[in-house]
């Protein structure tokens, strides 16, 4: 089986502001407990886009994470509501990267306690040479672990639904 990720990331220490931006966006879903300044979550009804209503909603900087392991990968920060730097990379048949949105800058204004080290070694895989290289860099992940995201591999809401709730002992449904 694929992972098939798609969740969302709020700068903020309070869980409760996750949900109630998924209340404001009249959208289900789970939300994590904060770690290293995000709270994660997952919503129904995924894309792989950013889903508008979510975005409008947001009062706090919002990151739309997506990997999709045989497809692609990509995210999307928000800032009141307009994209404020993102990237994508499609790899079905070719290969096919967008770093035309991509701004190191805000990533460091939304994300002040992110890693340089690792922004620069995601930067120099924005363009894969191949596959393999894809595979085996796992460039999502080096973006994770460069903002401090927790919460991300193998995540989202269809996942989590699907699953036990004592399989998430730390997440919040909202309905």
């Amino acid at each position: 089986m694929s992972e098939f990720s798609e969740s969302y990331h709020l700068r903020s220490e309070r869980a409760d502001d996750a949900i109630e931006l998924l209340q404001r966006a009249k959208r289900k879903g789970y939300v994590y407990e904060p770690v290293n300044g995000w709270v994660s979550f997952v919503a129904d009804d995924g894309t792989f886009e950013p889903d508008q209503q979510i975005v409008a909603a947001a009062r706090q900087p919002l990151l739309h994470f997506v990997s999709a392991e045989d497809h692609g990968w990509g995210f999307t920060f928000f800032d009141g509501g307009k994209v404020v730097t993102g990237y994508r990379c499609d790899w079905e048949n070719d290969i096919t990267a967008d770093d035309s949105k991509y701004s190191r800058a805000a990533v460091m204004r939304l994300v002040p306690s992110a890693d340089p080290s690792l922004l620069d070694e995601l930067e120099r895989r924005f363009h894969p040479a191949d596959f393999d290289e894809l595979l085996e860099l796992k460039p999502s992940r080096l973006l994770a672990n460069a903002l401090g995201l927790e919460h991300y591999d193998w995540l989202a809401y269809d996942y989590i639904a699907s699953d036990s709730p004592d399989d998430h002992p730390d997440v919040t449904e909202v309905t």
